[in-house]
């Protein structure tokens, strides 16, 4: 069975927010930015990981891997800090 890396988040349920009075808490960024935010998220992790796959061998695989996750990353984070900027 395989595992989900340590590194891995798990995202939030955004509906299982609540206070102790059993009051929703309303999340403090949108949903779109949310989306953004665990994407990004999901990308840096992967990188992470990939660097430790590429130690193990295989090493072009996961750099080339890695390299592609990085353009992604790059592009998530920039859309992220126009999105925040137009806030």
């Amino acid at each position: 069975m395989q595992t989900t890396p340590e590194t891995m988040s798990q995202p939030m349920d955004r509906n299982d927010i609540n206070a102790r009075n059993g009051e929703t808490v309303s999340a403090p960024v949108d949903n779109a930015t949310y989306n953004l935010l665990m994407a990004l998220t999901s990308k840096l992790e992967s990188i992470e990981v990939y660097e430790k796959y590429a130690k193990d061998g295989d090493g072009d695989l996961w750099v080339r891997l890695g390299a592609d996750d990085r353009r992604h990353a790059d592009e998530l984070l920039t859309t992220l800090k126009q999105r925040l900027a137009g806030s």
